[in-house]
């Protein structure tokens, strides 16, 4: 069950090298240029690189205690290193809210194209719906919709309300009439969400070498501007 509600995060990734590189000199060229943790991680990359991207368990992270020598941070960390991605199970979200949230979605890329029209994206407002987005200069064929935080971040307040205006504009959602619980639904899922992040950039910081909540401030509440697609 865990894994059919897995999450994928994506990070900066610390440590690359180009496959022409790899072809013109040989390993010990290489890692004589390179920091001694960049040297590790390289040669731990030559190792695994026939292996599928990390799928990392998150259980303990939720009994707290963590350190920079834990072994969750550490393979945070390599994964970091190695891959630049990862994917994440057993990170604490209800599985009964995921269930629920994929439901809304599914209900709601069922409207009416009339419906959501209403609701695309516009140069005024880039939060909303979307059936237009090139990949390598074609029109794909996905539909999206991203909302995200407000400056409040009050989700009583209407979304309209002059409080909620963001630089890039405010949420848009379908009308309550057609389906009445999708906004909840999937705001409630955002703030599920929004705690598995501050939870990794605690392992971020402690993998770095710094304290577990040296990223915090930037992650308050009515403070960080992410957005759910």
């Amino acid at each position: 069950p865990t894994q059919a509600h897995s999450l994928t995060l994506a990070t900066p990734t610390r440590v690359a090298m180009s496959h022409a590189c790899a072809a013109r000199h040989s390993c010990s060229s290489v890692v004589a240029v390179i920091s001694h943790r960049g040297r590790a991680a390289l040669l731990r990359r030559f190792s695994s690189a026939a292996r599928a991207p990390p799928v990392i368990d998150l259980s303990p992270l939720r009994d707290g205690g963590l350190s920079s020598s834990s072994p969750l941070v550490r393979e945070v960390a390599d994964a970091c290193e190695q891959w630049g991605f990862f994917q994440v199970v057993n990170h604490g979200v209800d599985e009964d809210l995921c269930a629920r949230a994929e439901e809304q979605q599914r209900a709601f890329f069922a409207l009416p194209m009339e419906v959501k029209e209403c609701m695309r994206r516009s140069a005024d407002n880039s939060r909303g719906w979307y059936n237009d987005e090139l990949t390598k200069q074609r029109r794909d064929w996905k539909e999206g919709l991203d909302f995200g935080s407000t400056p409040p971040m009050d989700w009583s307040l209407a979304d309209a309300d002059a409080r909620n205006g963001t630089l890039d504009g405010y949420n848009r959602f379908p009308p309550a009439d057609l389906l009445p619980s999708f906004r909840p639904t999937m705001l409630e899922y955002y703030d599920a969400l929004a705690g598995v992040a501050t939870g990794l950039a605690r392992l971020f910081s402690l993998g770095l070498g710094m304290p577990a909540d040296f990223f915090e401030p930037y992650l308050r509440r009515t403070q960080h501007t992410s957005y759910l697609r």
